[in-house]
């Protein structure tokens, strides 16, 4: 998809480079950049994305894509990078993948049911209803009870990635003994 395209809609865009450049993936994870992908480098909770522009450059990459106030003076040098530098890349990446996927969301619509109490059956109810009138509906739901710590540990011992996920979902960044994670449901049917 062409690069323009894929930029609409993302305000206080810097561009350094060439703009109609064809782009054949959007990555905010360096090892998964391929040749003529787009790098998104978003500052994360244990790591800046930041930090492996040279890595994405490397593996293919035509465009960075930086968030103001990044020391860019290095790739500035190079001429065949585009250089893209918008106020928030965690946002202008939701925004390009939405036009790169030709905004899937407008395909769908999406319910979703949190709370302490009753999700399972509301979302039950909800699937019912929708299936009743003829409409496709996909229900998906996480664990609702609540987990202690240890067994979050044992269950991810052996992936370290799922382990911080759970861990900072469950304890909010904090070491807290219990958590409590909420069901929800992704209704999908086509909209008329």
């Amino acid at each position: 998809m062409e690069l323009k395209k894929i930029l609409q809609g993302i305000e206080g865009i810097k561009a350094k480079g060439e703009l109609n450049l064809d782009i054949l993936n959007i990555t905010n994870n360096s090892k998964e950049t391929t040749k003529g992908s787009m790098f998104v480098a978003v500052k994360g909770f244990e790591t800046d994305g930041h930090n492996y522009i040279n890595e994405a450059i490397k593996l293919g990459a035509k465009v960075i894509m930086v968030e103001e106030g990044a020391d860019i003076k290095e790739i500035a040098k190079l001429d065949e990078i585009t250089i893209l530098v918008v106020p928030d890349t965690r946002k202008a990446l939701a925004i390009a993948s939405c036009n790169f996927y030709d905004n899937p969301s407008r395909k769908f619509t999406l319910v979703g049911v949190t709370g302490t109490k009753g999700k399972t059956t509301t979302t039950y109810m909800i699937k019912q209803i929708l299936e009743k009138q003829g409409k496709k509906v996909r229900l998906n739901w996480n664990n609702s009870s609540i987990y202690k710590w240890k067994k979050i540990r044992r269950f991810c011992k052996n992936n370290t990635r799922k382990y911080r996920i759970a861990k900072n979902i469950c304890t909010n960044g904090k070491r807290k003994s219990r958590c409590s994670c909420y069901g929800s449901i992704i209704s999908k049917f086509k909209t008329r």
